[in-house]
């Protein structure tokens, strides 16, 4: 049985930046497709109203309903070409192109036939690009927004130059009722585009925006071991340096290194040695306090910072630290076991608060390598002066 989770549409909806170029021209069609639908029924109901002729040109928008159904024909044949493009030539980016022209020149076409200075061809201008640049090529956008710009201009000018009627399919309101008439028509053509184009860009930027903060969580994350990695660890410090600078509580920094860990590569292999090193974090990760920081410092080194923390306060939780990893049992690919043990540097700033970053650090290097030279799985703590 197959363990793949379903997908809802809003997530389907929200990860529609790495869709397929094919997928991403598909969307105009399904687009289009309700806006058609929608003044069809706008149509169909107008023409069943007594007051039918106050309000429009029947004959025009009995046309304006055979255009409507052989454009949307057209719609339909076009996501039927998509599908079948998905399966066999997915990146292809002429669809695009084709699909952004189709749903431009028809929304053209609408706008003219019911009035260009509408509420409608504002939220379409205005929406339908923006959106598009978020999610289309920026190549096939611009035609097509050139396509927008020109139609709706020239189609503008030439009715008020008197050689095209203006909204032919309306006719001028004169009285309230078909003023009321007229705004609710211009209302309900524009309340398609604005949920479509408001409900893509919301899900399309929340998904942007968690795709963002789990880029910047992964770069700041060690892979292999799920600690904060280097950089990530060094800004922790140099933020809580400059709390302690500012504030004055004291800060302690340790620097461990796992003992003898090239010999534990040679002897049981990488693979093991990357179980080492993730059971050592999993180890300093449970021995540390909820404000402690601790990090993958580089290779086999681990880096701790302890806010708010004295030197005696933390000689003590570090040494539970090197006593829980000296506890630690590995086992190796062959099934055998072994234990680790750290060498740890630990050096507290509560005597000198106004010590960089770099140099609690040197000072905590230094202290390691004592801890090293004075026989392995020790604490060597030093004094910042």
């Amino acid at each position: 049985m197959s363990t793949t989770p379903v997908k809802t549409w809003r997530e389907t909806l929200a990860a529609v930046l790495e869709w397929s170029p094919v997928d991403k021209g598909q969307i105009m069609m399904l687009m289009l497709v309700p806006v058609l639908v929608q003044y069809q029924l706008w149509a169909w109901a107008v023409l069943q109203r007594p007051d039918r002729e106050e309000l429009v040109n029947v004959a025009a928008l009995t046309r304006l309903m055979w255009s409507e159904a052989l454009l949307a024909v057209g719609a339909v044949l076009l996501i039927g070409l998509g599908r079948w493009l998905r399966r066999h030539w997915p990146d292809t980016l002429w669809f695009q192109h084709v699909s952004a022209q189709y749903y431009t020149l028809t929304l053209c076409y609408l706008g003219y036939q019911v009035g260009m200075n509408a509420i409608s061809t504002g939220i379409v201008l205005l929406g339908a690009p923006v959106f598009g640049f978020i999610v289309m090529n920026r190549r096939v956008i611009w035609p097509a927004t050139t396509t927008a710009l020109v139609g709706t201009l020239g189609l503008s000018y030439c009715s008020a130059l008197g050689y095209l009627p203006y909204a032919p399919v309306m006719v001028q309101p004169t009285t309230p009722a078909s003023e009321l008439f007229h705004l609710n028509s211009m209302l309900g053509f524009a309340a398609p585009h604005f949920i479509i184009i408001l409900l893509l860009a919301d899900q399309t930027l929340s998904w942007w925006r968690q795709r963002e903060d789990t880029i910047r969580e992964l770069s700041r994350t060690d892979a292999l071991t799920g600690l904060n990695n280097r950089r990530a660890i060094m800004e922790m410090l140099d933020k809580e340096v400059a709390r302690t600078r500012r504030h004055g509580p004291p800060l302690a920094v340790v620097i461990l290194d796992l003992d003898h860990f090239k010999k534990i590569n040679d002897s049981w292999g990488h693979p093991t040695g990357d179980r080492v090193l993730q059971q050592a974090a999993q180890v300093l990760r449970q021995c540390i306090r909820q404000t402690d920081v601790v990090g993958r410092y580089g290779g086999e080194e681990f880096m701790i910072v302890l806010p708010d923390t004295t030197l005696e306060g933390a000689a003590v939780l570090i040494e539970r630290c090197r006593a829980q990893l000296a506890a630690a049992i590995i086992t190796a690919d062959s099934g055998e076991t072994f234990t680790i043990s750290a060498s740890f540097g630990l050096v507290g700033n509560e005597q000198n608060m106004v010590l960089a970053s770099e140099a609690l650090i040197k000072l905590a290097d230094d202290a390691l390598y004592r801890a090293k030279a004075g026989g392995r799985n020790r604490v060597e703590i030093a004094a910042a002066a």
